[in-house]
């Protein structure tokens, strides 16, 4: 399954990879906006988990066990969205390239 970031819907928030690609965008969004970069991820996943839980609201019976899966779909998604960007950017760095050269 492939996410176009284009037509995103509710629903791809309860994958993984829509999950990942909701937080990567909005990482860099929070990024810009905010003056201390130390919380940036950590607001990024709470924003990623509102939204997982609100598309987990609308995708059907809302339940204890949506819930969670939603919750843990959001922490695999940020995960994967922020720590991938970290390790991209401290390889660039290590190359030479990039803002931690």
């Amino acid at each position: 399954m492939t996410i176009d970031i284009y037509t995103l819907s509710y629903t791809d928030l309860l994958t993984v990879a829509g999950a990942a690609a909701v937080c990567a965008v909005l990482t860099q969004w929070l990024k810009q906006y905010l003056p201390d970069w130390r919380f940036t991820n950590l607001l990024a996943l709470a924003l990623t988990t509102v939204l997982a839980e609100i598309a987990a609201a609308l995708s059907g019976p809302f339940s204890a066990q949506s819930a969670f899966a939603a919750f843990v779909t959001a922490l695999a998604g940020a995960s994967l969205a922020t720590f991938g960007y970290e390790t991209i950017v401290n390889l660039l760095g290590f190359a030479g390239m990039g803002p931690r050269k």
